[in-house]
């Protein structure tokens, strides 16, 4: 029988509670920090402004950064700035680097950003987990109550035999993929409904490591092969209207949602939408009664012996967040916005480029392609099991006096010139000499044929890229006019 809702009932009951919510998200501003990293002369020049610094923080900065902040006067941020060498200061209390390795071709240089390291992810992922199964087993509980006690011994085994290891091992699989996603800053949020413009790279990227998952998924649900494939082509373009996701519950959503419900009420040949929607609302009235399940909090792994105690003498808990999701009180997160301004284009990054013309008013720039990562700064207890991914970039910067002596042009750059200076770095000191003696005198001759004649004497493996530039390059180099 479907529920029946007194809606203006529950909305004197939620009212309230929205109201605490609220309250709670915007009882602390969000804090927001900028970091701008720029190449100077192979050394970085780092700019930091913080929204809200302790004193404490000012003073340490101030030390770092070896001057007194500069506020902003129209964002009230205090700013910082100054170069370093490899030693950045680490304001956002994670870790960082910035290592530069020269090459007699040109130079390669690597940066990282890490805005906290990664801890406890072992009993955290176990804390999470209990937390989603107590959450299920209370749905358990609560679908005895909805579907009727004659039903409770078909409930219990759909819920412990499927539905509870099921939903655990997506989860596992989801927080893998979620990692992977994250690690190139490819985030979950959807379009706007409105927006029907061709999937996006990152989008793109999104559905070939998500979509494994959805045929694990699949398979252990009451989900024939059509089902499946009808619903992922309707989100396959990143977008559909209301009418599209009406025709889909229709079609296939509703004999899915159907064929699951009769694993635990026989009886039933129907199920609308509504009436999902009415369970749901059913559901979290039910866990507000925490007398109806006292005993599961008592059992759970993922309960304090805090939080129980405070059970056994009378009192009452909010049950911990279903894996770690917390459904209210939850500020928005502190954010990081961070810019970097290298010398040369990046060959790897997890970042995104952004053109002078797209860049706004809001970031101090010379006209520079700069690179932009966003870093949401969480508790742990909020944060993502593995944190927030790292912000980095790898880029080669050539020599472009010498390549074009040595081979009539700039031919060795970006992941290639990265190869060739890592090679010469692992070089013993007697062939590095050698080498750099080949270069010196290839650039007077304005020839590549004593780097050539160098590379023959060599037994263990030289770099393609150079073997390809000498062969490309002209017997003699013309001296450039004047």
């Amino acid at each position: 029988m479907p529920i029946r809702i007194n809606h203006t009932a529950l909305f004197r009951f939620a009212t309230p509670l929205m109201v605490l919510a609220l309250v709670v998200l915007t009882s602390c501003a969000q804090r927001t920090y900028h970091i701008r990293m720029k190449e100077q002369g192979g050394s970085p020049e780092r700019t930091f402004r913080d929204s809200a610094p302790s004193s404490k923080e000012l003073r340490s900065l101030a030390d770092r950064y070896g001057h007194t902040p500069v506020r902003e006067q129209d964002s009230g941020e205090f700013e910082f700035k100054a170069e370093f060498d490899t030693d950045l200061p680490r304001e956002l209390g994670g870790q960082n680097g910035w290592s530069r390795l020269d090459g007699m071709l040109g130079h390669t240089t690597m940066w990282y950003e890490i805005a906290a390291p990664t801890r406890n992810v072992w009993p955290r992922l176990v804390n999470r987990i209990e937390s989603g199964i107590l959450w299920l087993r209370m749905l358990k509980r609560w679908a005895t109550v909805q579907f009727g006690q004659e039903n409770a011994e078909a409930i219990d085994r759909v819920f412990e035999e499927q539905v509870i290891p099921d939903v655990i091992d997506g989860y596992l699989q989801f927080i893998g993929a979620g990692s992977i996603m994250a690690s190139q800053r490819v985030g979950l949020s959807l379009r706007r409904q409105e927006d029907t413009s061709a999937l996006t790279q990152d989008e793109l990227f999104r559905l070939e490591v998500l979509v494994p998952i959805i045929f694990e998924m699949a398979a252990n649900a009451p989900m024939e092969p059509n089902e499946l494939h009808q619903g992922f082509l309707l989100g396959i373009d990143g977008s559909n209207s209301s009418q599209e996701r009406r025709r889909a519950w229709q079609k296939s959503g509703e004999k899915v949602a159907l064929r699951f419900l009769q694993q635990i009420d026989p009886d039933r040949t129907s199920v609308t939408m509504n009436e999902i929607r009415a369970w749901g609302i059913s559901f979290l009235f039910f866990t507000t009664q925490t007398g109806r399940y006292k005993d599961l909090l008592l059992e759970s792994p993922a309960v304090s012996e805090q939080e129980k105690n405070t059970l056994r003498e009378g009192g009452t808990i909010l049950p911990p967040a279903p894996f770690g999701v917390r459904l209210l009180g939850r500020r928005a997160p502190d954010r990081a916005t961070i810019e970097l301004e290298p010398s040369a284009r990046p060959f790897l990054t997890n970042g995104i480029f952004v053109k002078p013309e797209d860049q706004g008013e809001a970031v101090s720039t010379d006209g520079a392609e700069i690179l932009k990562f966003q870093m949401p700064i969480r508790d742990e207890d909020s944060a993502a099991l593995f944190g927030t991914p790292p912000a980095y970039a790898f880029w080669s910067t050539p020599d472009v006096a010498r390549q074009e002596a040595l081979f009539g042009a700039v031919r060795i750059e970006g992941r290639e010139l990265a190869l060739v200076t890592g090679w010469e770095s692992l070089l013993s000191e007697e062939v590095l000499t050698q080498w750099q003696d080949a270069v010196e005198q290839g650039v007077r001759m304005r020839s590549s044929e004593p780097i050539q004649a160098f590379l023959a004497t060599q037994e263990g493996q030289v770099p393609a890229p150079l073997e390809e530039a000498c062969t490309q390059a002209p017997a003699e180099n013309e001296a450039p006019a004047g």
